[in-house]
């Protein structure tokens, strides 16, 4: 064998054995973590044993590395992981590895915290940042600027740069902020990170199998999920919110199982309100978004048996069903479905407010993560709601000469519809049974019937006008002062209304028996004169008429009326915390009289026409 042969033979053994020997010797010794950890602050590497058998292929156990920027602090724990190391990447402060093959794959990351805009640093939602070991407990922010502004100029910048490839390892935690996974998974895929000035994620494909998302010390959910991910390259300091799903896309397949929606006090406070309870049930999600945008296919739905929430002296409980779809098209239905729901003022003794089936659905021509939908139409339906007791509906701390129920229940259906410009139409079908009310010197009891249309209803004003409507008022009883007037009845039609902040206007006919119960209640609000009231009984009275109230202002328009011998016409207008101001003109045959309602009191005006009560009215304004 010639002499450069045996060179040729020789010289590559001995190359892996120096490689074998000096590898060694630096990984045992830690030179190359020293060399990582230079400036710990930027980056630090720590691993509990190192060895390589070829040049650049490294296994390492209880591997952490960490870093930090002005922005955040974060660190990567590995068992066990056998990795292909650019070596010669590290002297240009670059940690570049390929083919990872790893066990127990940990990822933690935390953002640092202004001492100065927070005023507790023991607070829950510090205290659950994750521990990182290099780094202090919480993660303050420097008091003083730093000696150089990384973040605007580049002059000084010498952070370290991650960047992993063919990732292939088993999940342990991955634990942001302050929420956690723990349990089995895999992590496939890649990662580049260049602090402060680039990112790079994906594609990236993580399985989650039968693991807890803990939200500070509370389980959250019990998951089971396939994640895949794609991050295009971005400036952290150009991304604000949610702007991050502007450079992401994802597949997203989940099954969870949440013990309750406690966790949301974490974020609202212990003592917040309204106070959740319970709301555990399964959430199911398959969705893919494209920046931003929820593609067509995607669903999610979550169910709950019973979720309570509870403000004050309230306690509402419902079940409910909530399904979310993107059809072919892109359009977007989120469905709401609650078969029974329930409201309870406990301690009061009153029965609970009951609503079944009812359902509620909005579409939309796009579901979008980081904007509003440019419209989206919506229809909500009520089979059946029921006041079983009307006391339900008596103020808190209300005056003794309020009105007031005594008794009686209430049972109500609804729709309504909205388009995407915010108009509404709808009814409401309302029946009450033995209502019973209470007003100074006047009981009332009876049914009532009512059917209320929506015609057109600004959401976004808001503003509704009424449709025709009816209310029907069957076998009235009423008393007052003493005297008890059984057996009343009436029909109401309103073939013009409008409803608004502040404002309410109709256009009223009416037939009813007599006029007894409106004078009992003008008489009890000291509206007309009391000598007045024995007068206007007005057998089988027919009448039509304006009300209009606005900013505690009423304006009474009573066009026509007649009933027995007599016929009214006139207005009366009122003012909060003033007397009532009118003029009304009443005939029977060929007779007449003027009732003028001033500051000071009532007069009487016999024999005058209708020239008399058109200048009072027109008086009183427009």
């Amino acid at each position: 064998m010639s002499k450069a042969l045996k060179v040729m033979l020789i010289l590559p053994i001995a190359l892996w054995l120096g490689y074998v020997v000096i590898g060694n010797v630096m990984l045992s010794t830690k030179l190359v973590a020293r060399l990582v950890s230079y400036n710990p602050t930027d980056a630090t590497l720590f691993y509990g044993s190192a060895w390589s058998l070829w040049p650049g292929v490294v296994h390492v156990k209880e591997l952490r590395l960490s870093g930090s920027d002005s922005l955040l602090e974060w660190a990567v724990l590995l068992d066990e992981v056998e990795a292909d190391i650019h070596l010669t990447d590290l002297f240009r402060k670059k940690f570049h590895a390929e083919d990872i093959r790893a066990e127990g794959f940990t990822f933690r990351m935390r953002l640092l915290v202004d001492p100065t805009s927070e005023r507790d640093l023991e607070a829950p939602h510090i205290k659950a940042l994750p521990p990182i070991p290099e780094f202090t407990n919480p993660p303050l922010k420097p008091e003083l600027p730093p000696r150089r502004d990384l973040e605007s100029s580049d002059e000084g910048y010498n952070l370290w740069t991650v960047h992993l490839e063919r990732v292939d390892t088993t999940l342990k935690e991955v634990w942001i902020q302050q929420v956690r996974y723990a349990g089995g998974g895999r992590v496939r895929g890649g990662f580049y990170y260049k602090p402060l000035r680039s990112v790079r994620v994906g594609p990236v494909a993580l399985e989650l199998r039968s693991g807890e998302v803990h939200l500070a010390d509370r389980v959250a959910a019990r998951v089971d999920a396939d994640l895949d991910v794609t991050m295009n390259t971005f400036d952290p300091r150009d991304i604000e919110g949610l702007d991050i799903f502007d450079t992401t896309w994802a597949r997203v397949r989940l099954d969870a199982q949440l013990p309750g929606l406690d966790f949301i006090h974490f974020y609202t406070g212990e003592g917040a309100e309204p106070r959740i309870e319970d709301g555990s049930g399964g959430l199911r999600a398959n969705l893919v978004v494209n920046r931003g945008n929820v593609e067509p296919g995607s669903t999610l739905s979550y169910g709950t048996s019973h979720l309570a929430a509870s403000a004050g002296s309230l306690r509402a409980a419902v079940a409910a069903d909530v399904d979310l779809r993107v059809d072919e098209r892109g359009q977007a239905r989120l469905a709401v479905a609650v078969p029974r729901a329930t409201l309870e003022r406990p301690g009061k003794g009153l029965p609970p407010i009951v609503v079944e089936r009812a359902s509620a659905a909005f579409d939309a021509p796009e579901l979008h993560l980081m904007r509003l939908p440019p419209g989206f139409s919506s229809k909500v339906d009520v089979v059946a709601a029921a006041i079983p007791d009307l006391r339900w509906l008596n103020p808190d701390g209300a005056g003794p000469d309020a009105p007031r129920f005594t008794g009686g229940a209430a049972f109500a259906r609804s729709s309504l519809e909205v388009d995407p410009l915010g108009r509404g139409t709808g009814a409401v079908s309302l029946l009450l049974k033995q209502g019973a009310l209470a007003w100074k010197e006047t009981r009332v009891k009876g049914d009532i019937k009512a059917r209320v249309a929506l015609e057109a209803a600004n959401l976004l004003g808001p503003t509704a006008k009424l449709g025709k409507s009816r209310i029907e008022i069957e076998d009235l009883a009423i008393e007052h002062e003493g005297e008890a007037l059984p057996g009343w009845w009436a029909r109401i039609d309103v073939d013009d209304g409008k409803v608004g902040r502040g404002l309410m206007e109709a256009a009223i006919r009416l037939e009813c028996k007599d006029a007894r119960p409106a004078v009992a209640l003008l008489d009890a609000e000291d509206a007309i004169p009391g000598w007045a009231a024995g007068l206007l009984t007005m057998e089988g009275l027919k009448a039509s008429a304006t009300v209009r109230r606005k900013e505690g202002e009423v304006d009474f328009r009573l066009l026509e009326a007649q009933g027995g011998n007599l016929a009214i016409r006139g207005r009366l207008t009122k003012s909060d915390g003033q007397d009532p101001l009118g003029a009304f003109l009443v005939k029977s045959g060929l007779l007449s009289v003027g009732i003028d309602l001033e500051r000071d009191g009532a007069g009487v005006h016999p024999l005058v026409g209708d020239d008399w009560v058109n200048e009072k009215m027109a008086a009183l304004g427009r």
